[in-house]
């Protein structure tokens, strides 16, 4: 990895922390032979957590709901163990009427360190005699409580360094009767809060994006 791509990368982890999403869309593509928008989705969420899985899915499938598009979760009718059987899958497909299906995995994960440097504020009380520089005498000859009373405030802030987990998620859209691609994008999750927040965020990100390109 090349530095700037790394520095790049460090600035995305950062701002993702500090907004209220923990997803950002890499990129995304769709086909500009797809014509019309979709109206009943099968969500298939691949993953080794049976649990991540069914929360995914719902998650997607209130959001597309909320949207106007029926959404299936597979979980319903697809047992883990037949998630890369394409005849089981299609046939669900048919059975629940759906014309499309949605499938998203985890491609990749890595580890970052994002350090927000230390830095010192502050400022004399009462400033010294003279025009802004040492006055010598200045204020202080009028006795030494002066002294004291005028002092230099300073507030440090330790510099901080955060370790994070970052998940590359890919989502992919195919038509069920061509069996063409439709849509599909990468997104990079910052692994924080909970496992509920996070899903959230991902299926907010994508489907503002395929509102945006017109497929929902």
């Amino acid at each position: 990895m090349s530095n700037l791509t790394r520095t790049i990368g460090l600035m995305l982890v950062a701002l993702l922390v500090a907004a209220c999403s923990s997803s950002y869309m890499e990129g995304s593509w769709s086909n500009p032979d797809f014509k019309g928008q979709i109206k009943n989705v099968y969500i298939l969420g691949i993953a080794k957590n049976e649990l991540n899985r069914r929360i995914f899915e719902d998650t997607f499938g209130r959001k597309l709901s909320s949207q106007g598009v029926k959404a299936v979760s597979s979980y319903q009718s697809l047992p883990s163990d037949q998630e890369t059987n394409k005849d089981v899958i299609r046939q669900a497909m048919t059975t629940n009427g759906c014309d499309s299906i949605l499938m998203t995995k985890l491609i990749g994960q890595r580890s970052e360190t994002v350090t927000n440097p230390g830095y010192a504020t502050g400022g004399y009380s009462s400033g010294y005699g003279g025009r802004g520089g040492y006055g010598g005498r200045g204020s202080y000859g009028r006795g030494w409580d002066n002294y004291y009373g005028r002092s230099y405030n300073v507030t440090y802030m330790p510099s901080t360094t955060t370790d994070f987990v970052i998940l590359t998620i890919e989502s992919v859209l195919y038509d069920l009767k061509t069996e063409e691609m439709i849509w599909s994008a990468q997104l990079e999750t910052v692994v924080e809060g909970s496992i509920e927040k996070m899903v959230q965020d991902f299926v907010d990100t994508v489907s503002k994006d395929l509102t945006e390109k017109g497929i929902i």
